[in-house]
């Protein structure tokens, strides 16, 4: 028909436009399917990459974490500074020593904290992030939150960022008051033992001419008759002789260096042995009312005999130059076992000392109530540490004075 081959042309167009819509359809199909795949693909990849990351994030927290702890667990103080000089860093023991706690100080002015002389020429972080100058072990003085001044020493430097720019400072710093006393026991130390050197010295060059004034005296007194009233400032010359010759002993004794050789004995037997002697040479009129008490059979010990015959002498001197006549003295010797250590007691029935007369009694020639401390307590002191025990006095008891010697107990007794 005519019409018919009229529209023929359109209808094959139209098919052509299918056609290449059709294959336009299956084009972007196979291109939205390989950028699905690449979708996929690059999914995949961010998948790991953020796996990467978190792991490495992960790392870096727990280097952040070390690094944390490095610093709080380090003994000694760090604080750091920006370019402001405000605190950002501010460890544990930087806390410990200064008593500031670290929100009361980060983020505010290092000044406000650590006192500054600046015409003194103050070495610290912030001397050293205006100057640029490293400081190393410079010794200064901090004053704490408490406002009780310590000595410390610090280190400083210089914070730098990845391209060597300056970012900060910081400082490293330690609490020496330790060492400090250290030093100054040290010091005393060297100056004791020169006094000591020196206190010999005099004792031997007083003990030489001593002892010719002793014997002259002697034979004054073998010259005079009895009946002569000049006797008995002669036999007062010789107890002042008598007097200064034991005090010449006790400070031989006190200062010269001991070698003590130990052995284990019965403290209890050489007590009283001693105790026996001491009477005969301090109390020979029976001024003292003396009584011994021992809660146990035996008290082994390892103690220098010769030293601990001192000790007794000593702390029995002691008692008889301060009591008056008829008063009490009590020896007492118990063990305690839980602890090891054996209790050696001296108390009597007179004067209580006051606690400052207490805290002296140790002193030698120490000034207490008027009278002088003399040599025979801080003699039985060096003892005791000689012997490893410690001595001291019973502040609670209200009848007089008890000093109490507590010295290692041992088990067994030698023979030997």
């Amino acid at each position: 028909m005519p019409g018919t081959e009229q529209k023929n042309p359109h209808l094959a167009e139209l098919v052509d436009y299918l056609k290449d819509f059709n294959s336009t359809t299956v084009r972007l199909e196979e291109s939205y399917q390989r950028m699905q795949q690449k979708v996929e693909t690059l999914n995949l990849q961010l998948e790991e990459k953020n796996r990467e990351l978190s792991h490495q994030l992960d790392e870096i927290n727990a280097l952040k974490r070390k690094f944390d702890n490095v610093i709080e667990s380090m003994r000694t103080g760090l604080v750091a500074i920006d370019l402001d000089t405000n605190i950002t860093l501010f460890n544990r023991a930087a806390e410990e020593i200064t008593g500031y706690d670290r929100e009361q100080v980060i983020g505010r002015p290092y000044a406000l904290f650590f006192s500054r002389e600046e015409d003194a020429g103050s070495r610290d972080a912030v001397a050293t992030l205006h100057s640029g100058c490293a400081f190393k072990d410079v010794e200064d003085v901090i004053c704490r939150d408490d406002r009780v001044t310590i000595p410390i020493k610090r280190t400083t430097s210089l914070v730098l960022d990845d391209e060597e720019q300056i970012v900060g400072a910081m400082e490293l710093f330690d609490d020496i008051t330790e060492l400090k006393e250290l030093q100054r026991d040290m010091q005393n130390k060297y100056t004791v033992e020169a006094l000591g050197d020196m206190s010999r010295q005099v004792a031997h060059e007083i003990r030489n001419p001593l002892g010719g004034i002793a014997g002259f005296a002697a034979l004054l007194e073998r010259d005079i008759d009895k009946s002569d009233p000049r006797r008995r400032y002669v036999q007062k010359m010789i107890e002042g002789i008598g007097a200064l010759d034991q005090l010449v002993s006790d400070l031989l004794l006190y200062t010269r260096p001991l070698k003590p050789k130990f052995r284990t004995m019965d403290l209890i037997k050489v007590t009283a042995e001693v105790l026996a002697f001491a009477r005969l040479k301090y109390d020979a009129l029976n001024r003292l009312q003396v009584h011994q008490r021992y809660a146990v059979d035996r008290a082994p010990a390892r103690i220098d005999q010769q030293l601990y015959h001192e000790l007794v002498l000593h702390m029995f001197q002691a008692a008889a130059r301060k009591l008056p006549s008829g008063a009490d003295l009590t020896i007492s010797i118990r063990t305690e076992p839980a602890t090891r250590h054996i209790m050696l007691e001296f108390s009597d029935n007179g004067p209580v000392p006051d606690p400052e007369a207490a805290a002296k009694l140790f002193m030698p020639f120490s000034n207490i109530a008027g009278k002088n401390n003399r040599l025979e307590l801080p003699i039985v002191k060096r003892i005791v540490e000689i012997h490893h025990g410690s001595i001291t006095t019973d502040v609670t008891y209200q009848r007089g004075t008890r000093i109490i010697i507590r010295l290692p107990l041992k088990t067994d007794v030698d023979t030997g």
